[in-house]
């Protein structure tokens, strides 16, 4: 079995010039007869894609009258909190953090989120507010 697989595989080695022209010409006789028989509808497109292509419009329609509207002015949006330097504390609040490694969160945190209208997936927990000190 071993021997005809490998004569098999130094046969396409062989003639694969051969059999690349033969795919391409079988692919091209193919596309010709394939042409041939819708020949019509072939026609018909390139005829109506000709003629939007070389449509001129009869009448340029007018310009319009076009008045010019001053954008309205901006607001400096100032942020809630600026940047802290990281020896500065911040309060954190209470928020759902994704666990990795499939670990899950406890019943009482399971229970405090069900209170407050909550359902955690079972890779959530629910975060309390805290203070950070660095950034």
């Amino acid at each position: 079995m071993e021997e005809k697989k490998v004569g098999f595989i130094a046969w396409v080695k062989a003639h694969k010039k051969q059999l690349l022209l033969a795919g391409i010409s079988v692919t091209a006789i193919i596309g010709v007869i394939i042409g041939l028989k819708n020949k019509d509808a072939i026609m018909d497109l390139w005829d109506s894609l000709e003629k939007s292509l070389t449509k001129v419009p009869e009448k340029l329609p007018e310009p319009l009258n076009v008045a010019q509207v001053t954008p309205p002015a901006l607001e400096e949006v100032i942020p809630v909190r600026p940047y802290t330097s990281p020896q500065e504390a911040f309060d954190v609040s209470q928020h759902i953090r994704t666990l990795s490694g499939g670990r899950h969160h406890s019943a009482e945190k399971a229970a405090e989120a069900a209170a407050m209208g909550i359902t955690l997936l079972p890779n959530q927990t629910l975060v309390d507010s805290y203070t950070k000190c660095a950034a």
